[in-house]
């Protein structure tokens, strides 16, 4: 939705939709909307990595055997 319809949904200006909307870039570290969709992306994906690597099985920690130097 473009800004001015979103202030009529909740009722506001325009302008109160504007400077929300750069606490929110500016908290993400990003300068526009595409910036920010970009950044919400790579977000999204790797939080999905995350939770996919969480769900790989691992050898508990017993049955890794300690590497030694030769000497």
């Amino acid at each position: 939705m473009r800004n001015k319809e979103i202030a009529y949904q909740i009722g506001t200006t325009e302008q109160v939709i504007k400077n929300y909307l750069r606490k929110v870039y500016d908290k993400l570290g990003v300068s526009d909307a595409s910036n920010s969709r970009s950044t919400a992306c790579t977000i999204s994906l790797l939080k999905t990595y995350m939770q996919e690597a969480e769900a790989i099985p691992m050898p508990p920690v017993t049955q890794i055997t300690p590497l030694r130097a030769k000497m």
